[in-house]
């Protein structure tokens, strides 16, 4: 079990620093577009829109990443006065609802990735007119990878909630 559950982490690991150099991609295409736009009148048409392209995807697969380091925004005013396994009883309820967020995120984000690959989808008021369909296939993607970091920390989190002791 431990050595599935270290699997699990060292793919969210690895997706979250491979995804990290999109940030660079990113900053370099908005830095080209505004040199290019004010130092020499020459905007393009496609920095921008690559730009929105890169962070989305971004944006969507630091999840799982965000998830193993729990990095993710809590409330944490009332929860943190529960001891570690009061929270973790706490934690083993709240991860139902997550899980039918992820598992409804992971099916409809796969049929609109499906449906966009169909129709070879692209940003339609644009006049580069930029494939949409590998924005949207990381939708589910990123929701599958959630979901098994998620499953993760969910195993451990009833360990500790049935037994009070950390599954490292």
């Amino acid at each position: 079990m431990r050595r599935v559950l270290a699997a699990i982490d060292s793919v969210s690991e690895w997706s979250g620093k491979l995804i990290s150099v999109l940030i660079f991609f990113l900053t370099f295409l908005l830095l080209y577009d505004v040199i290019m736009r004010f130092a020499f009148n020459a905007p393009t048409i496609w920095a921008h829109e690559l730009a929105l392209h890169f962070f989305g995807a971004y944006a969507v697969l630091a999840g799982p990443y965000v998830l193993r380091h729990h990095q993710h925004v809590k409330i944490d005013i009332i929860y943190l006065r529960f001891s570690k396994r009061g929270r973790a009883i706490i934690d083993s309820f709240t991860y139902l609802l997550f899980f039918m967020f992820i598992g409804i995120l992971f099916w409809y984000g796969y049929v609109i990735a499906v449906r966009a690959v169909e129709l070879r989808q692209t940003v339609s008021p644009s006049p580069w007119a930029s494939p949409l369909w590998p924005v949207k296939l990381t939708i589910p993607l990123a929701a599958l990878l959630m979901l098994a970091q998620g499953l993760a920390h969910y195993i451990r989190t009833l360990k500790l909630a049935f037994t009070g002791k950390e599954l490292s």
